[in-house]
């Protein structure tokens, strides 16, 4: 069966995508990466990957959930990724976390809270096996820890107590060795 979609074509995603996909992003415009088929092999060519509109990439669309806009957009895709890494390398900017720790409440950004947590030594906050739900928790672990010093702009105070959060955490490391 021939593929509804090809890599940089520009798609509408539908407003409904059903209840199973209730939690996926929905009425945006986005960009084909690939079908399943393109980037694993195989023959499943209606499951696709996107680069959603300022959102990034994200997989298992179906081809019936998409809409074609125009084909050949990949001087548009790298636009906009473009704008995502200059977005991520200014919010991981620890001055510019403190000077916006409320829009960081109310919005977290990954390159934030993984700038917040490199700080006290974590690097990866997914854990070993790439879990969201362990990604979720040690982003609100590190919100958490910050909240005093994003409150008062206090940075060389997160510094100081980031600091001794690696301590007490390689210590910690080295008991359960």
């Amino acid at each position: 069966m021939k593929q509804k979609f090809q890599y940089g074509d520009l798609v509408k995603v539908a407003k409904d995508l059903g209840p199973s996909m209730s939690h996926f992003t929905a009425d945006c415009d986005a960009i084909v990466i690939g079908s399943y088929a393109d980037q694993f092999g195989g023959d499943n060519t209606k499951d696709y990957t996107l680069h959603l509109k300022d959102r990034g990439t994200s997989s298992w669309y179906k081809g019936h959930q998409l809409t074609l806009i125009k084909h050949n957009q990949e001087d548009l895709l790298k636009r906009w990724e473009n704008e995502a890494n200059a977005e991520s390398e200014m919010k991981a900017n620890l001055d510019w976390i403190f000077a916006n720790g409320e829009e960081l409440f109310c919005n977290p950004h990954g390159a934030s809270i993984h700038a917040l947590a490199a700080c006290f030594g974590v690097t990866n906050l997914s854990g070993s096996h790439g879990e969201g739900f362990v990604y979720f928790e040690n982003m609100l672990y590190t919100l958490d820890l910050v909240s005093p010093f994003l409150i008062t702009e206090d940075k060389e105070g997160w510094l100081k107590k980031a600091e001794e959060i690696k301590i007490e955490l390689a210590k910690h490391n080295t008991r359960r060795k």
